[in-house]
């Protein structure tokens, strides 16, 4: 009798952790899915102003904003990919003083941003 209340209370933890992992798991996932949602949409944003503006760079503080979103989802995935974001962000308040101080380098551009949408993609 003894050894089957073990047996219980060992299934019981066992079904705690496996929910508790499925919980994060899940957690993860939606995590990824709101950065790569984030991200194209900041993406489609900066898109459509480049087509329809012939690539100018003037502050744009809604791009900004944009940015700075995509730049928190996916902090919570991939910090570096999320400080590049930022970076971004900061580039569209004054484009002038980032290309002044030599840190356009800094500024992920739009295709490599297509390959690192990509990229979190296939972690789901």
């Amino acid at each position: 009798m003894a050894g089957s209340f073990d047996i219980k209370i060992l299934w019981m933890v066992v079904k705690d952790i496996f929910t508790h992992l499925n919980g994060k798991a899940s957690e993860k996932k939606t995590n990824i899915i709101e950065a790569h949602r984030a991200t194209n949409a900041a993406f489609i944003a900066t898109y459509d102003y480049l087509r329809n503006n012939n690539g100018a760079y003037v502050p744009m503080p809604a791009l900004a904003d944009v940015w700075n979103d995509a730049s928190a989802a996916v902090m919570q995935v991939d910090k570096s990919l999320g400080n590049m974001l930022y970076s971004k962000s900061r580039f569209w308040l004054d484009p002038d003083l980032y290309i002044n101080l030599g840190r356009e380098d800094e500024v992920i551009e739009l295709n490599q941003l297509v390959e690192e949408m990509e990229k979190l993609r296939m972690k789901l």
